[in-house]
């Protein structure tokens, strides 16, 4: 893609030529972990339970990463609207840098405190075993999740989603093929699927490093000292910790809900939650899409100075988002228990599932609000925000909605259904509300520096 584009085209024509391969990218990696979850079943129930527990601890592996990745894409787009090639040449090699160094430590902090967090959680001894057995290869092969991250966010800044999207779906293919050859034929149970996992990550590193390679890092950054490194490593740690702590709260969050749950309602509606978000997962993805996209556009029209087109760039994601809800609440609403019943017969969990969707449909629209937020903020170089907002959505209210309509007002697990409407719409409220405050302070400054130049010229 053209980068003059991202300051000169039609919004909505860049939002659907980025927003789309990044959305069916998503789409192949949800496919990619149902496929794992589904080989599980021919190993043992342990197994099945072990790669459950070891969910909340992946996605707090995974949260370096997509710090430094949104952080490389924020930033790098930022340069690239200022034109400053060389400055987002720097940021993009200092954030493969980074990977690697940020891969050291979260490796070794990963093997010491492994088996005492799945300890904490009451793990029997079989599912133990197996979730340990999975954690322990992922995090022998992290470097790889890491540095695809940042590398996707690379060619994410210059507009380039297609890549990750191969990637992606090449990923999912060779996945069909490992996992039952892993399981079934050579019998390596739960760690030949972190072994698939891990190797189909070996192959991403090498198909996009061979396009970024294309981009001429070196030639674009010219000569680099020490000092520009680490002036370079500072912004992108500012720029990822909140993001990726924003992600670890999503663990956390798991902690919570699930705890309501067994409280309110025992196994079955911890599992109708879990096969219910399997299934919102995939109808929010073209949302997902969407952030990707406007990340890179609204950093390119605020490193230009552009910020009419930043807003405009948001107002269209809104629009895009809402249209694409609607669209989903149609499928999603009237079909909610057949949408619950492919993954179980059981009516005790169908019946908890899609209690949780036929509230949950209306808190689709809140995401839409919230994410397209998130993403201006990103795009803004403001993340601090995103880590409040996080703990506001994921640690704080939650508790306390769920009391307050499951014990006080006496609704039980509807109290945790409600509650997971009301707190998005209330964070949904706050990121808007937040958004539109960056947004008319960055025009301010910008009004009172054109006042400047006005008056040294006269």
């Amino acid at each position: 893609m053209n980068k003059r584009d991202m300051l000169t085209a039609p919004v909505g024509k860049l939002l659907r030529r980025m927003a789309i391969p990044a959305a069916t990218g998503l789409f192949f990696n949800t496919m990619f972990n149902i496929t794992d979850t589904v080989y599980t079943r021919f190993i043992s129930p342990d197994a099945l339970a072990g790669l459950g527990l070891s969910f909340p601890i992946y996605i707090i592996l995974m949260a370096t990463g997509a710090g430094l990745g949104n952080a490389a894409q924020s930033l790098s787009a930022n340069a690239q609207g200022a034109g400053q090639e060389k400055k987002s040449a720097l940021f993009e090699i200092s954030s493969l840098y980074l990977a690697l160094v940020s891969t050291v430590f979260v490796i070794s902090a990963g093997f010491i405190l492994l088996s005492p967090a799945l300890q904490s959680i009451g793990a029997s001894e079989g599912s133990l075993s197996e979730a340990l057995s999975y954690t322990r290869t992922i995090l022998a092969g992290l470097i790889f999740f890491m540095l695809n991250s940042v590398l996707n966010g690379i060619l994410s800044a210059g507009g380039d989603t297609k890549s990750y999207r191969n990637f992606l779906i090449i990923g999912f293919f060779a996945n069909l093929i490992l996992d039952p050859f892993f399981i079934l034929v050579l019998k390596l149970d739960t760690f030949g699927i972190a072994l698939a996992t891990v190797l189909v990550q070996v192959v991403g590193t090498l198909y996009l490093g061979s396009k970024v390679r294309k981009l001429k890092l070196k030639e674009r950054a010219g000569t680099i000292q020490g000092k520009d490194i680490a002036s370079a490593w500072k912004e992108l740690i500012l720029h990822a910790v909140p993001i990726s702590l924003n992600v670890m709260t999503v663990s956390l969050g798991i902690f919570v809900i699930n705890y309501f749950l067994l409280r309110y309602g025992a196994d079955a509606a911890v599992a109708g939650y879990g096969a219910a978000i399997r299934i919102e997962q995939v109808f929010l993805l073209p949302v997902m899409g969407l952030n990707t996209a406007l990340i890179t556009l609204v950093g390119h029209n605020h490193g230009a100075g552009n910020i009419d087109r930043v807003k405009k760039s948001w107002k269209t994601g809104q629009l895009y988002g809402v249209i694409l809800m609607a669209a989903g609440f149609l499928i999603l609403f009237p079909f909610r228990n057949f949408w619950i019943s492919i993954f179980t017969p059981d009516k005790d969990i169908i019946q908890a599932g899609a209690g949780y969707l036929s509230i949950e449909v209306f808190a689709m629209f809140s995401y839409v609000f919230l994410n397209m937020g998130v993403s201006v903020l990103q795009g803004l170089r403001k993340p601090g925000f995103i880590f409040i907002i996080g703990m506001l959505r994921q640690i704080i209210l939650p508790p306390f909605v769920f009391y307050l309509l499951g014990d006080m007002l006496g609704l039980g697990i509807w109290g945790v259904w409600w509650g997971l409407f009301i707190v998005p719409t209330v964070a949904a409220l706050v990121t808007v509300l937040y958004t539109r405050y960056r947004l008319k302070k960055i025009m301010e400054l910008a009004g009172r520096r054109a006042e400047s130049y006005s008056d040294i010229e006269v």
